[in-house]
């Protein structure tokens, strides 16, 4: 019956309902960073059908840590082209909006900017020039503020040094950004403590519309990176997204606005005695822990 119920509900007015909800319930003050970042629902396939696994991408708040809205990627295109659609559902003022390598495009930078935003985006290959000029800054030139931070977790250590460029007269020959203000290295040390085997190195640039010290921006990168532990892992490992093999009609898209709606429920209810999966356990056992979960009711 739901299977039926969800495969026809068009997912563009179903979306539109979350994120007017998410809007009204969420903490503008907390949403100043809005990670953007994608993830496929392996089990959406259909090989008898030759339909493939459907791709989301979300636009996830650090700070209130809520899913703020979501957008299928046309199978025939890519992220890029899906990004700006997904950005213009969203209030931008006063965000800092990060994105990795495939949102690092001119045109959306303006976007944001545009929305009263401001973006740090991941520099890679498919901005290549850019980010030679980038680099180049880095080796030649140097840095206005520098910070590293340390953690520890998981067994291993990872050091994070991170250096910015805000120099005006430095970054002027960096054309086409807009309102360019800060280029940023990161470089990362990772050391596994259980194989014994050599550190590994990782060296990432950024550019950004937003000021801020090498700390901030260390914070802004960290932050981002929290979409894949509390969101898709969250996704994957409580609610076993890439399970879900209902595939049929718009039931994919819908089911994913419902797994991030449940997710939200959860994260906006503030019981600091049961993790997630135990607030689920509790509201799947008491009729009155569910009706103060959906805020029927108060404690």
């Amino acid at each position: 019956m739901l299977n039926d119920l969800f495969k026809r509900i068009d997912p563009k007015g179903f979306r539109s309902c979350f994120v007017e909800w998410t809007a009204a319930v969420s903490r503008v003050s907390e949403d100043r960073l809005i990670a953007i970042d994608g993830k496929t629902l392996r089990g959406s396939f259909d090989k008898f059908l030759g339909k493939k696994a459907i791709h989301i991408i979300s636009a996830w708040s650090s700070g209130s840590q809520l899913v703020l809205a979501q957008l299928k990627v046309d199978d025939k295109s890519n992220e890029i082209t899906a990004i700006p659609e997904l950005l213009a559902l969203l209030d931008l003022k006063g965000a800092v909006v990060s994105m990795d390598a495939m949102g690092c495009q001119k045109d959306i930078a303006e976007q944001i900017i545009g929305q009263g935003g401001d973006y740090p985006l991941g520099l890679k290959g498919n901005q290549s020039g850019t980010e030679q000029q980038v680099e180049m800054l880095f080796v030649h030139r140097g840095t206005n503020s520098s910070h590293q931070d340390i953690g520890k977790g998981h067994g291993r250590i990872e050091t994070r040094q991170c250096d910015v460029i805000d120099d005006p007269a430095l970054l002027a020959g960096i054309d086409g950004w807009p309102k360019l203000r800060s280029i940023v290295r990161i470089r990362s040390l990772r050391q596994d403590l259980s194989s014994g085997k050599e550190p590994s190195e990782e060296i990432r640039f950024y550019i950004s519309s937003a000021g801020g010290s090498a700390e901030q921006f260390n914070t802004w990168v960290r932050q981002h990176w929290g979409v894949e532990n509390k969101l898709h892992r969250v996704l994957d490992v409580n609610f076993r997204e890439d399970e879900d093999r209902i595939r049929k009609g718009h039931a994919d898209q819908n089911m994913a606005i419902v797994r991030h709606t449940a997710l939200n429920i959860c994260r906006l209810y503030h019981d600091t005695k049961k993790s997630l999966s135990r607030k689920r356990l509790a509201a799947a056992w008491s009729e009155n822990y569910l009706d103060c979960l959906l805020g029927f009711k108060t404690r």
